[in-house]
């Protein structure tokens, strides 16, 4: 079971690795329009709070529950259960917007689908892994605050 769990969680981040770096080597990386290039900017500063909120013990690509590893609910994480997807969201889509292309499109919407199914897969780990998980689903949203 913990083999096959490792295999999905393999595939899952080798997916999300190979599509951000599809969207932003297919095109510029940074938006050239300054409101697109300002929701970039907020997906960087959010992913970097969110890693400073993980802490260096805690963090890990691989949507598994390390062991010795806590429960974060400070930072991003009082408001949504995954504010790291939605950094890396932040700094994709502005791009696929402001260079579209057909390919550019399709990537992106494969990696927000994996960035989904690693949403769900994770929390399914989680709520095994931590016993207030529950409860802190109960208080957050999975990716949009107050919303989704």
């Amino acid at each position: 079971m913990q083999r096959l769990m490792k295999g999905e969680s393999y595939f899952l981040v080798i997916v999300q690795v190979v599509t951000f770096v599809a969207v932003l080597v297919t095109g510029s990386p940074v938006a050239g329009n300054r409101f697109l290039f300002s929701i970039q900017i907020a997906g960087i500063v959010l992913g970097l709070w969110a890693t400073v909120a993980m802490g260096s013990r805690n963090l890990n690509i691989m949507p598994m529950a390390r062991r010795g590893s806590r429960l974060v609910t400070k930072g991003p994480y009082a408001v949504i259960r995954h504010p790291m997807y939605l950094a890396v969201l932040l700094v994709v889509w502005p791009v696929i917007i402001d260079t579209y292309t057909h390919f550019r499109l399709l990537v992106g919407i494969l990696l927000s689908g994996d960035l989904v199914i690693k949403m769900f897969y994770e929390e399914s780990i989680l709520k095994r892994h931590f016993s207030g998980y529950e409860d802190y689903v109960g208080k957050t949203k999975r990716l949009i605050p107050y919303v989704f």
